[in-house]
Order: C-alpha cells, then structure tokens, then sequence
C-alpha cells in the first residue's frame, strides 16, 4: 500500500488539484470541475495502467459557493505550542502566544492545521539559531520561513513550484512584516541547486524527499548544517532515515503527532 500512495503522488504531483487529503487506506483529491472534465478519463486509465492496487470509488461534484468565504469562517487559530501560535489575519487577535504569525489561506498548504506543520514548528524551534541562513523548500503559504525569521534567522531563500503557493507566501511575508529577510522564488526542487547555508526546512511529500537527500548534504555539507524533514508518515520513517543515512546525514531527534513525524538530521 505503501508503494501505491508513493505512485498516486507521483501521478498527481503537476496536475492542478485544489487540495488532497490522505487517510488511511484512502487519498481524496479535489479537482476544478472543468479539468475533471475534459482529463478525469485520461487519468483513470492511467490508474488502470500503472498497476495501483486502488480504484476510484467515489465521485462527488461539489456545490458551487464562495469556497474562500466557507473556509474562511471554519479555519480556526491553532496553538503549535505555548509560545507559537499561527491564525488567519483576521482571528490573530485571539492568539496569546509569544510568537504570532499569520497566515491568510488560499490553496496552499501550512496553515497549521495540519500535523505535519505544527510538528516542522516546533523542531524549527529547537534548532534554528540567531543569524542564520536557512532555505525552505516548498515553502507552501511560507509559514516556515516566516517562523524562521520571527526566531532569529538573519535570512530565509524559500521556494516553490506552484504559482498559487508564491502567490500566498507573498502576501503572507508581507503581512509578517518580514519581506526584506525573506528571498521568494518560483522553482522545482528537481532543478534547484541548494546553496550553501546553516539549515534546511522541507516539508514535502515523501517521493520528493528520498531523491533529495544528496542534493540536501551539498548545500549543508560546508557548514555541517541542520536538515529538518516532514511530511512523513511514520511507517515510512525507516526508508527515509535510510535514504539521508547514505546520502551523509545522521539522525539527531525526531517527533510524532498521531500518524506523522518530522525528522532533525545533522550533517555526518
């Protein structure tokens, strides 16, 4: 089963769905109604073809209504811990921690609900150091690079390869008031040559994660860096922990919440 969501990804990684949500035994992927449309055949019969033990077992066309306005009114103020808190701008009031960000959502991913997000939070907390240089990569709504700042980074260079996500991240860099230290870029992690920095944040899916782990070390390796990773469930940790193990990393803490962990790797 394991293999399967790791080949669903890679299916769907590049296709324009609106949000996906993976379960247990399940993955819902929402896509606009006009692209299901005209591609949602192609894309079955690509299901069919690549030998994934799953089957479509559900389609739903949901209604038509201001999806921002509804989401808007549901997404609640999260406490990662006493001391960091994350809200929409328009909720933030409610937040008493020492360290508030907000976040305005759209399509992107980290807002903090996700465990995964709250999780990259709290090791970013227990790592980062004043004045460092550190690159987020898929920085989403740029929640981690925002916290990176907000803790003392004296530079964040965050990327992503989704033009929804850039589009989000700016807004909310800007409504942190932390634009002038962080540098945003639209780009692929295939493509992205890491430079040489103190630490890396990447929240990412897992077949992203296990090719990048060398190309990781090199931007790492000169400073012997931190390299903070999430976005794993934790049947998957072994496989990761061995895929930065041989690319020259060591593990130096991990974390879980429910099904999810995040991993502090050091260079070796």
């Amino acid at each position: 089963m394991e293999e399967d969501y790791d080949l669903l990804y890679a299916i769907f990684y590049g296709l324009p769905f609106s949000g996906i949500e993976e379960k247990l035994d399940e993955l819902i992927a929402t896509f606009p109604l006009e692209y299901w449309i005209e591609k949602g055949t192609h894309i079955k019969t690509i299901l069919e073809e690549s030998g994934i033990k799953a089957e479509i077992t559900k389609e739903e066309i949901l209604e038509d209504k201001n999806w921002n306005e509804e989401w808007e009114k549901q997404v609640p103020a999260i406490n990662v811990n006493d001391r960091i808190g994350i809200a929409p701008e328009w909720k933030l009031s409610e937040l008493k921690n020492e360290i508030k960000i907000a976040i305005n959502p759209k399509m992107s991913f980290g807002t903090g609900e996700h465990s995964s997000t709250r999780l990259m939070c709290i090791l970013t907390e227990q790592v980062i150091k004043r004045d460092s240089y550190w690159i987020d990569a898929g920085t989403g709504t740029g929640v981690l690079a925002i916290l990176a700042v907000k803790l003392g980074a004296r530079r964040v260079l965050a990327f992503d390869n989704n033009y929804w996500s850039i589009d989000n991240a700016v807004e909310n860099i800007k409504l942190n008031n932390v634009q002038f230290q962080i540098e945003l870029i639209e780009a692929d992690i295939d493509s992205f040559d890491f430079p040489d920095c103190d630490g890396i944040m990447a929240n990412l899916f897992f077949n992203l994660l296990i090719p990048s782990f060398p190309k990781f070390y090199n931007g790492l390796k000169h400073k012997k860096g931190d390299l903070l990773v999430s976005g794993i469930m934790i049947y998957d940790k072994d496989e990761i922990i061995k895929a930065a193990t041989d690319a020259g990393f060591e593990i130096t803490n991990s974390i879980t919440e429910d099904e999810w962990i995040a991993i502090h790797f050091q260079v070796n």
